[in-house]
């Protein structure tokens, strides 16, 4: 699998990015393989060959008003980020 964004998370754009495998909470729900975001709760799931952006804790947050339930490929995210960290010139 590849690494997802450099760790870099795109909604917060802190290194707190971390794999966590498939795993079941509270023996029932089977939860797939994602990126999450210790900083700020993002949560990335595959989705097919993109990432969908499927929840985070700040639900104001402009980016995830834009981008909720939407999958990109890993390019497109990091498209996404590099725009955002540009600093806008006059």
């Amino acid at each position: 699998m590849q690494m997802l964004f450099e760790n870099t998370c795109v909604i917060c754009r802190t290194e707190n990015l971390i794999f966590r495998d498939k795993r079941t909470v509270w023996g029932i729900k089977n939860i797939p393989e994602n990126y999450y975001c210790e900083h700020c709760g993002s949560t990335f799931m595959e989705d097919e060959l993109r990432w969908k952006l499927v929840d985070t804790k700040d639900r104001l947050n402009p980016l995830w008003q834009q981008f909720q339930q939407k999958s990109f490929y890993v390019r497109e995210w990091l498209s996404i980020r590099e725009l955002l960290e540009t600093p806008v010139t006059s």
